[in-house]
Formats: structure tokens, C-alpha cells, sequence
């Protein structure tokens, strides 16, 4: 059994956005891990689409990965968990969405969807280099949604959906797309479940991030580690806090701890 849980949330901790790969030296920690026998866990909110882009980016095996900010896990590329948004509130939030002309959307188990294409829509989806989503204005109906998104800005946000977003937990992927889940999920909880699932204590792991949605896992983890780059926020949670992924803020960390 592995010695200990090292999660890493994937965009601007390992992969940085400023070179536009992984480190080298990230890249060899991350072997030098799995070959020690740890439990090596990658954590994203990126949607399984972006798997290959991942595994490419880092070129080491990948046994667990946790993704859409802990709706999923999957073990050697089979889904092993999945939880999905039931709030009540999610369809008050999208009637007023379209009420006010926005497009929502969200991921399901067939991929992306969006209630009507428009600029805005095509605008982020060309940003991501991805395909635009499928269009199924009547997707509350037909499918449950593990992530739900609203087309909108921040300010359009807070000036229409102040009360019923309270019971989300929210990042922004784009300037114009809210990312939505249920705030009794998130990467904590997919953090737990692996523990109990492999039987690893809460006092062995370790969760490495730098946004908002990795707040959550670093307060769970035993050691919670901020890169340099991470939001003020984070980093007074945080017990360390590293470099940048581009000045081998991973290996420092690592080394910091007596990992390596």
C-alpha cells in the first residue's frame, strides 16, 4: 500500500501557463513519487476531454485522477466515482439566466452543453481551443449535470443571482463563464473518498494548488502547499507556500518535506 496521498491540481501547479508545459523538474518528481510507492493524484477542475492534454503534458503514468473539481475520479481511465448537482436552486438559477437572454450550460456524461450558441458561447470555447458544446435548450430536462455553467460576468452575476448562488461553490474558467457545483462536493471530498477507498490516513496526505477551487483540499489535506503565484487568500491558508511552477516550486516543496 502507498505511503502517503500527494495531490496536485494541475493548471499553473504543475503546468505552467507561463512556459507552457510542465518542468522538467515536476515532471521528474512526479516519476521519482510513484516510483517511492506513493499515491500520486492529479486534481483539475479541466472536464475529461482535456485527460489526453494531461497525460501528454506530464509523461507519467496517471492512475488517479480527479476531475471537474471533484465530481469524477477515475482509476486508470475507468470512472470509479461521480456525484452530481441535485440542488433545487440550480433550475431557479437557469430560468433567470434565460429570462435575462444569458446562455447556461454545464458537462454531463456526454460532454458539454449549452442552452443556445451565441457570441459569447463561441467566444470562450474558441479561448479554450475546444469544441463548442452540443446545444440542448431543454438539457434540465433530458440530464443531470456533474457542472453547471452560466454565461455571464462577474458583475452581471452579483447584480442577478446573488441569493440563489449561495449554494455553490464558484470559480470562473473565463471572464464570461461561472463554473458551478454543489458546495457539498468539491476536491476535499474527492480527497476523502480516495482516503477511505485506499486506505490512506487524512494525516499522510498532501494537496499542492494555486486557486480558489483548491482551497478546500489544501484545509483538508494534512499539508496544504500554495505556489508562489496563488491568490493571497490561499497562501494564508496554506502550511507552505513554493515557487512557481516554472522555478521548480514542486521539487522545492518535495524537498521541503523530506519527500525527496
Amino acid at each position: 500500500m502507498a505511503k502517503r496521498m500527494l495531490v496536485f491540481d494541475f493548471d499553473d501547479t504543475l503546468y505552467s501557463h507561463a512556459c507552457k508545459c510542465v518542468p522538467q523538474s515536476a515532471r521528474s518528481a512526479l516519476l521519482r513519487l510513484l516510483t517511492n510507492g506513493e499515491m500520486v493524484v492529479i486534481a483539475t477542475g479541466r472536464a475529461p476531454d482535456s485527460y489526453e492534454f494531461i497525460q501528454k503534458s506530464l509523461d507519467v503514468p496517471l492512475e488517479w485522477v480527479i476531475a471537474l473539481n471533484g465530481q469524477l475520479i477515475y482509476h486508470n481511465d475507468e470512472l470509479v466515482y461521480e456525484t452530481f448537482i441535485t440542488l433545487p436552486s440550480i433550475r431557479e438559477v437557469y430560468e433567470i439566466a434565460r429570462s435575462n437572454g444569458f446562455a447556461c450550460g454545464g458537462f454531463y456524461q456526454g460532454g458539454s452543453l449549452v442552452s443556445q450558441l451565441n457570441e459569447r458561447v463561441t467566444d470562450v470555447w474558441t479561448e479554450f481551443g475546444a469544441p463548442l458544446p452540443e446545444v440542448v435548450p431543454d438539457f434540465l430536462e433530458r440530464h443531470a449535470l456533474y457542472q453547471a455553467h452560466l454565461y455571464v460576468t462577474k458583475e452581471e452575476a452579483e447584480r442577478l443571482f446573488s441569493r440563489q448562488l449561495q449554494d455553490y461553490v464558484i470559480n470562473w474558467s473565463h471572464p464570461t463563464l461561472m463554473n458551478l457545483i454543489s458546495k457539498e462536493t468539491g476536491k476535499s471530498k474527492a480527497i476523502e473518498w480516495l482516503c477511505q477507498k485506499v486506505g490512506i490516513a487524512v494525516k499522510d496526505t498532501y494537496a499542492f494548488g494555486d486557486g480558489f477551487n483548491d482551497r478546500d483540499m489544501l484545509l483538508f489535506a494534512a499539508h496544504g502547499v500554495a505556489m508562489q503565484n496563488a491568490s493571497p487568500d490561499l497562501k494564508r491558508v496554506a502550511e507552505y507556500v513554493t515557487g512557481m511552477p516554472e522555478e521548480d516550486g514542486i521539487l522545492h516543496a518535495l524537498e521541503h518535506y523530506g519527500i525527496l
